[in-house]
Formats: C-alpha cells, structure tokens, sequence
C-alpha cells in the first residue's frame, strides 16, 4: 500500500506528502475513548469534582458501586495498571498509566465518594 502510494505520488514528493500526513495525522486531538468498564471507571474517576459530573459516567460508577457493594472485584484497564487495597469504609485506589505517572483515589462505599489524594 505504502509502496503504490509512494510510486504513484513519485520519489522525494511522495515522500514528502506522506509525512506530511503522519504528521498531520497525530497532531490532530483525537476523543479519549475507553474500550470496555474499567477503562470507563478509570475516566470516570479521573474527572475533577465528582467522577458521575458527566451523564456518560453515571452508568459505569453506578455499576462500579453495585459491584463493590455486593463484594465484587474492582474492574480491570487494559494499558492501565490498576491496584486496589481494601480501606474501613471502601477502597484505596492506585492508577498506573503507561507513561508510569500514578493516581491515588480514596473510594468510600458507604457514601459512594471518591476523594483524590
């Protein structure tokens, strides 16, 4: 593909123009999407103020909290590293993202709060 493309666009111009596009290609913002739950929560919880503060996140910490409250087990996030420690009153939340920055969270299940720390 790339090689029809190149012979096509010719030599030092093709070239040229298919950098151009990369480069264009990776500059643009794209929309952060989540791929299945946890990554959805992951989101959620990373939303200053209250992680349901946007309509799309009520579903998945609704969920999140029906989970915890009957003993289930914290989501997973693929590309994400993910560590939960169980608290008094919930959960102490450790979030790795590829980069190796973390996030700390404090989740209460008795008053579904969550506090970043």
């Amino acid at each position: 593909m790339i090689r029809h493309l190149m012979t096509k666009l010719g030599g030092t111009t093709g070239a040229i123009a298919l950098c151009a596009a990369g480069v264009v290609g990776v500059a643009v913002p794209q929309p952060a999407y989540a791929s299945d739950w946890g990554c959805e929560v992951v989101l959620c919880l990373a939303t200053p103020g209250s992680p349901t503060k946007y309509a799309e996140c009520v579903p998945p910490i609704t969920k999140l909290w029906n989970a915890l409250a009957i003993g289930g087990s914290f989501p997973t996030c693929t590309g994400v590293g993910i560590k939960t420690k169980r608290a008094k009153h919930g959960y102490d939340l450790t979030v790795t993202k590829a980069d190796g920055g973390t996030s700390r969270y404090a989740l209460d299940t008795r008053y579904q709060t969550v506090t970043q720390q």
